[in-house]
């Protein structure tokens, strides 16, 4: 089988419209009528701010998912992040540099190991990457005795990391903004995103055709472990401390996200930008409810009312075609 056949039978995110925009839409339509509160400008800049975190870590999972894998490790290497960031003790000049560098340096090394775990020796991408979490977890509790870590004198570099605002808007929110352009080309239009979807569609047929299904399937999980380092990064910027017990907890809700986007838990179906707005979609969710006094149960208990009736669509209009 060619390359070529491959692409053939690869889903095309270019030519398919997926139900999260309208749905982003409503939700965001029923906010505003629920709240008057909602449109306001400083609303919508907390709104925006609010996903940036979880949507970072989200986008590196989508394409790790797309590939036909999961990443489970993603909640541990923001903690790692965290953590490492703020141990560099970030006071200025280079400091600062290796403080938002070397973190990422790590995640992406994280993300290597866990795609040769999966693709060279052959393990469950799921079982691979827990054991790759609770690994991270008991090194970084064991380095700091399961305290806070904290950093005085932080650099005004550093902070601006997650604490600098353009038009009132953070410098995250751009960020994000950035990344989901630059990964919704780097999918759909060129060699590597094909290939990704190729793997995820049918990663025999990608290895008969030629496909470097392993190197392909690495960089992908390395792509992960770098955006939820940035993930951490960016908590250490923003607080200036850490309670690496609290902090490792995005592996699921950035999967929500994902999976609310559209993008298939077997691979092969996904784009980074219905990500993005899956997390819009929880955010808003989230905002309007607490703007309207709702306790956290209830807000949990919507967002699992939204995300089932997601999946069950999917579901069915997979089942159609």
């Amino acid at each position: 089988m060619s390359v070529a056949a491959v692409r053939l039978k690869a889903w095309n995110p270019a030519r398919v419209v997926t139900p999260i925009w309208p749905v982003l839409a409503v939700v965001v339509i029923v906010a505003a009528l629920m709240s008057g509160r909602f449109l306001t400008a400083n609303n919508l800049v907390a709104v925006l701010q609010q996903g940036v975190i979880t949507g970072i870590v989200a986008l590196g999972m989508t394409i790790v998912l797309i590939g036909g894998a999961f990443d489970l490790s993603t909640g541990a290497v923001v903690m790692m992040a965290a953590v490492m960031a703020l141990s560099l003790g970030p006071s200025g000049g280079s400091g600062t540099i290796i403080a938002a560098l070397l973190p990422l340096a790590a995640g992406a090394f994280v993300g290597v190991v866990n795609g040769l775990a999966v693709y060279r020796a052959g393990a469950n991408s799921i079982i691979a990457t827990i054991g790759m979490q609770f690994l991270l977890v008991g090194a970084v509790l064991a380095s700091v005795s399961g305290e806070h870590v904290r950093a005085d004198n932080l650099s005004e570099a550093f902070i601006a990391l997650a604490n600098a605002r353009f038009f009132n808007i953070p410098l995250p929110v751009f960020l994000f903004g950035a990344l989901v352009v630059v990964l919704s080309i780097v999918m759909s239009n060129t060699v590597f995103g094909r290939h990704v979807y190729a793997m995820g569609g049918d990663i025999e047929a990608a290895r008969r055709a030629g496909i470097r299904v392993a190197g392909v399937g690495i960089a992908t999980f390395a792509v992960s472990g770098v955006l939820a380092a940035l993930s951490g990064v960016i908590i250490a910027s923003l607080v200036g401390h850490v309670d690496p017990t609290a902090i490792g907890r995005y592996e699921f809700p950035a999967l929500t996200a994902a999976v609310l986007g559209g993008t298939s838990l077997s691979g092969g179906i996904g784009r980074p930008a219905d990500t993005a707005a899956a997390i819009l979609v929880i955010a808003v969710i989230t905002n309007v409810m607490t703007i309207l006094n709702y306790q956290y149960p209830v807000q949990l208990l919507v967002q699992g009312v939204v995300l089932t009736g997601s999946v069950a669509y999917y579901s069915w209009q997979r089942g159609r075609s």
